[in-house]
């Protein structure tokens, strides 16, 4: 009977670390760096899409990790989070159409114009506006 109790036992413990260790609700994650216009740098069009495109997409994740946009406000270090990558975007947006001008508006290679809309209007319908 001890045998059993302690499988059962060691079972249970195994199974609630696991538990333990894979839940992680990334609402705690760190604050992103803030760029600014002398740090950030893009050498290509290319640079800018892909940075463009991956920072909509940490800002639609941190949207998506709350049922409502008032939720992701009351958590003020998630909200921070949020603040800092949205200025991070107006700054990448604004260095890059001052450094490339209208390329940026043309889809050609790398430059994928749509597939930024097409995460803005993901962001819009989830109430952050861009």
């Amino acid at each position: 009977m001890n045998i059993l109790h302690s499988k059962i036992f060691t079972s249970f413990s195994m199974i609630s670390l696991m538990f333990i260790l894979s839940c992680d609700d990334k609402i705690g994650d760190s604050t992103p760096v803030l760029i600014s216009e002398e740090t950030y740098n893009p050498k290509t069009i290319c640079d800018c899409n892909d940075d463009g495109i991956s920072l909509l997409n940490d800002i639609l994740s941190k949207r998506t990790q709350f049922k409502t946009l008032e939720h992701l406000l009351a958590n003020e270090t998630a909200s921070e989070h949020m603040n800092v990558l949205k200025k991070n975007w107006k700054v990448m947006q604004y260095k890059c159409l001052k450094q490339f001008g209208p390329a940026m508006m043309k889809p050609a290679g790398c430059n994928q114009p749509r597939e930024i809309q097409s995460i803005k209007e993901q962001l819009f319908k989830l109430g952050v506006r861009t």
